[in-house]
This record gives structure tokens, C-alpha cells and sequence, in this order.
């Protein structure tokens, strides 16, 4: 118990560093650059996260099932990991290219800004990079060296923060230095993490298809989930972008910001969750599972809901504080936000259980269905109510995404556990 707590502790720091970051950034850009500036980042950003989610095929979120799975085979996991770093490299440079190519398309054809193809192109350089700390960070997870896990993440998220206050407050490279402020330290620690995992890697390795036929089926859906989320949480600010404007979106993009701080404690709960489910299924302990899940859904929703309160109540003191007047528009989007992403939360806490367990395929079916409805509804609402509808559109998929989960994990564990007994039993006879 006591390891859980410092590794969710670590897992915590991780993700308090780009939200930490990235906040500041944000409050920096709204005042340097405006709203418009604000928004134009924004966008940017979002085509760079789904380089993050997309890079590596998923290897890395393979890696730490399969290094959980298989803990007491030390030669199979390295065998694993080998494939794994290899094949990733292969899918950052295929993304990166994919997106270096269609860059004039997104930018003029979809985001009518020809501003953005110079953005674009400069982003998808680093998507090989991104591959291969996105594979070391899955093998640090499925080994839970968290401590090291983390250590990764801060000294990134340090260095964009201070590399982008040099470019664009002193250097004043306006909206091409904040590009660069994270795609220059996204290429250096890159690099660097690969020293992490030196000790695991090997040119020679045995099975290599049968391993990676493994690493991609599981990688396929695992990008498939992961493609459906981002357009499940982007797509109300992709949509502000096409039908509305950067200003539009640069409003909006506070409303988001606050809305994923408190968002920060089940994501780190959620990372630690993966590996020690995927391990306690295998040992076929699922009244365990059952047992922390209740425990981790009860706590998050209780801290979530005194949070969101005081987000509520001095939400409009906190924005002007923070970002200037200017940006109180995004007050009302915020509340709305809120409502969906207080009962989401205590299910992001177990979120990636049916993945750890290796039924990815569920979770991707949940995802896709509530994607779905989130699309028809920004598209129906964000013409006529703009960043308001959009907010509307995002909470009401996020309650239905959440209704779903949990009514998904709950019937899947009760037939599983009640087949589990029945072994036992069997096993006595």
C-alpha cells in the first residue's frame, strides 16, 4: 500500500508538470499575443497532442501491459521492449511525414490559416521523438519506476516553460517561438530517454513477428481508443476553429485549461491503475479489482466535487485575476464544462482498466460511440450557440461516456467473477 501511494505521488508530480506548464504558458500567451495569439497557439497544440497520442502506434501503452503481464519473464519483456523501440521509430517517422505533407491541406483547407502550415511543418519533426519517449515511458510504467517516469516528464516540461518564455517574451518570436519553445525540448528528451531503457535493448531478438504482430494488434486499438478520446476532448475546439475564429477559440481554451487542472489527480490515479489491475486480473483476483475500483471512484468524486464548487463560486474572480477581463467570457463555457466533468472524473480514475486487462477493444467501442454523439453535437450546437454550445455539447457526452463506463465494467466483472468462483470451486471438487 505504502509504494502505491509514492508511486501515485509520482505519478501525480508528472502530471502536475505540463498542466503546471502549460498553464502558465497560457496565461503568458493571453497577455503577450492576445486572444487571437492565445487561440492560434491553441490550435497548434492540438495537432502536437495528437502527435503524442498517435506517434508510436500505441507501442508504448502495449509495453506496459505486456511488461505487467509477463513480470517474472525477464527475457520475454526484454524481448518486448527491443521490438517495441524499434517499431516505433518506424511509426514516429511515418506520422511526422503524414503530417508534414498534409499541412497545407489542414491549415488552409480546414483552419483557413495560411499561418499555420510553417506551424505544422515545424511540429512534425518531432514526431519520431515523440515515438520514442512515448515507448520508454510505457516500458517505465509496466516496470512502475515511476520516480524515473516522472523525473522525464518534469525536466521536459521545465524546459519547454523556460525555453518558451525566452523565445517569445525576450527573443519575441511571437507565435513561431511558442511552436518551438515545445518542439525543440520534445526533440532533445527524446533523445534522452532512450538512456532508460539502453539496458533492455537488444538488435537480436527472438520471435520478433510474432512480437510485433502482439504489440500492433494491441497498439491498433490501442490507437483507435486513443484517437476517439482526443476527438472526443478536441473536437469542441477544433469545431470553434473552423466555424468560428482563433478569438473564439482563445476564450474557450481558458475555460478547457481550468476545467483540465482538476482533471490532474484521476489521470495520475489512472496511471497506476493499469499496471496493478492488469497484474491482479491475471491472478484472476477480481473481487480485488472490484473492491479498488469502488474505493478510487468514491474518493475522486468527492474531492472532484469540492473542487469544481470553488471553480464555480469564484470562477469569474479567478479568470480576471489570472488572465485579465478580457477573458471573462469563458466564465459560462466553464460552468457548463464543469457539471459533465464532475461525474466523468471518478471514472478517469479506473479509465484504461478494460485495456489493462486486454480488452481494448470494449473501450474503444465506449469511446467511439460517445465520440460520435460529442461530433453531432458540437456540430449541431456550435453554429448557433458557439463556445456555449460547445461547452453543452462536451458535458452532456462526457455524462454519457461516464453512465456507459461504468455500467460497461460493472456487468463485464460481475459475469467474470462469477465465472472465477465457479473455477475455484470446480478446482476443489
Amino acid at each position: 500500500m505504502k509504494k502505491r501511494l509514492i508511486d501515485i505521488q509520482w505519478s501525480f508530480l508528472s502530471l502536475c508538470a505540463p498542466a503546471f506548464t502549460y498553464f502558465i504558458l497560457r496565461i503568458i500567451y493571453g497577455k503577450v499575443l492576445g486572444v487571437d495569439g492565445l487561440g492560434l497557439y491553441t490550435l497548434a497544440f492540438t495537432i502536437y497532442m495528437f502527435g503524442t497520442q498517435f506517434a508510436d502506434f500505441g507501442i508504448g501503452s502495449a509495453l506496459t501491459k505486456y511488461i505487467a503481464e509477463y513480470e517474472d519473464d525477464t527475457t520475454r519483456i526484454k524481448d518486448f521492449i527491443s521490438v517495441g523501440f524499434k517499431s516505433s521509430v518506424v511509426s514516429g517517422l511515418l506520422m511526422g511525414t503524414i503530417l508534414f505533407l498534409f499541412s497545407n491541406l489542414i491549415s488552409i483547407d480546414f483552419f483557413h490559416n495560411s499561418e499555420m502550415i510553417y506551424l505544422l511543418k515545424i511540429i512534425s519533426l518531432c514526431f519520431p521523438f515523440i515515438a520514442i519517449q512515448k515507448t520508454v515511458l510505457g516500458t517505465l510504467n509496466g516496470f512502475l519506476k515511476m520516480k524515473d517516469f516522472a523525473f522525464l516528464n518534469v525536466v521536459q516540461q521545465f524546459f519547454i516553460l523556460a525555453l518558451s518564455i525566452y523565445l517569445v517574451i525576450y527573443y519575441k518570436m511571437g507565435i513561431n517561438g511558442t511552436v518551438f519553445g515545445f518542439v525543440i525540448p520534445t526533440i532533445i528528451i527524446g533523445l534522452l530517454s532512450a538512456f532508460f531503457v539502453k539496458d533492455q535493448l537488444s538488435i537480436y531478438t527472438r520471435n520478433s513477428t510474432v512480437i510485433l504482430k502482439e504489440l500492433l494488434k494491441f497498439g491498433f486499438y490501442v490507437v483507435l481508443t486513443n484517437s476517439t478520446i482526443l476527438i472526443f476532448f478536441q473536437v469542441d475546439t477544433l469545431m470553434i476553429g473552423y466555424f468560428a475564429d482563433e478569438t473564439k477559440v482563445g476564450y474557450y481554451a481558458v475555460a478547457v485549461l481550468i476545467v483540465q487542472g482538476i482533471m490532474i489527480l484521476p489521470n495520475a490515479i489512472q496511471r497506476i491503475n493499469v499496471p496493478t489491475i492488469a497484474t491482479s486480473y491475471r491472478k484472476s483476483e477480481y473481487s480485488y479489482i472490484e473492491k479498488i475500483i469502488k474505493e478510487i471512484v468514491l474518493k475522486t468524486f468527492l474531492i472532484i466535487m469540492i473542487l469544481s464548487m470553488f471553480l464555480i463560486i469564484f470562477g469569474k474572480f479567478l479568470i480576471s485575476l489570472v488572465f485579465t477581463a478580457d477573458f471573462l467570457p469563458a466564465y459560462l463555457p466553464l460552468v457548463i464544462l464543469l457539471i459533465g466533468y464532475t461525474i466523468y472524473a471518478p471514472l478517469v480514475s479506473i479509465g484504461g482498466t478494460f485495456s489493462s486487462i486486454g480488452k481494448i477493444e470494449i473501450e474503444f467501442q465506449i469511446n467511439a460511440f460517445c465520440a460520435l454523439i460529442n461530433i453531432i453535437l458540437n456540430i449541431i450546437l456550435i453554429p448557433k450557440y458557439g463556445i456555449i454550445g460547445a461547452a453543452a455539447a462536451t458535458s452532456i457526452s462526457t455524462i454519457i461516456i461516464a453512465i456507459t463506463y461504468a455500467y460497461s465494467l460493472k456487468r463485464y466483472f460481475r459475469v467474470n467473477m462469477f465465472h472465477g468462483v465457479q473455477r475455484e470451486a470446480y478446482n476443489r471438487d
